[in-house]
């Protein structure tokens, strides 16, 4: 299950998100395009649970690399 946390920043990007698409529509140039595709990368890595498995990925190896230099 997600936190508080996790879905107040999912509703927060999804809001932007729909911010900028709307920006994009409206002013000819497409000034807003880094900011729209950094916005999705974030809402992705959220969906897709990247961050705890980072953290996870990162926590093993360390435990790893103790194990193996540390007996």
């Amino acid at each position: 299950m997600m936190s508080r946390v996790e879905l107040s920043v999912k509703y927060t990007l999804q809001c932007l998100v729909s911010i900028f698409i709307a920006l994009e529509v409206s002013v000819p140039p497409n000034p807003y395009k880094t900011h729209l595709i950094v916005c999705l990368l974030l809402l992705i890595a959220l969906k897709y649970n990247i961050p705890n498995r980072v953290v996870s990925l990162v926590e093993n190896l360390i435990i790893k690399w103790l194990n193996y230099y540390w007996k």
